[in-house]
């Protein structure tokens, strides 16, 4: 009995934890999407369409970091790939907001900054 019981208290555990992360990115993305809304006045489209390529780009993050955490892929290959995540995500922003990257670039550094806060 005391076996399954503690392996289902760390099935619940894992889960809220993963749950929690879920709604932690959830709102910071939703802060992101509010403060690109105000940038560059988007519309309802826009919105939804920001939202969706940028938690895309987080959930690629989330499981390169995964992956190099579980030793899968090197330090150097998660770089790679979070620079190439990075960079579709960026053309996709631009072509959504019709600027170019170098000028957002300023409210993009501002963001990552801002995103810190968010908790």
């Amino acid at each position: 009995g005391d076996v399954y019981k503690r392996q289902i208290l760390i099935l619940v555990l894992s889960f809220s934890s993963a749950y929690s992360q879920g709604k932690y990115h959830q709102r910071q993305n939703t802060y992101y999407v509010e403060a690109a809304t105000k940038e560059y006045s988007l519309d309802k489209k826009q919105q939804e369409e920001l939202s969706e390529i940028r938690m895309e780009m987080v959930t690629i993050y989330i499981t390169n970091n995964k992956a190099f955490k579980n030793d899968e892929i090197t330090k150097e290959e998660k770089k790679a790939k979070n620079r190439e995540a990075s960079k579709v995500y960026h053309n996709k922003l631009a072509k959504l907001t019709g600027k170019s990257y170098k000028e957002m670039k300023p409210w993009l550094a501002n963001m990552r900054k801002e995103l810190k806060k968010v908790k």
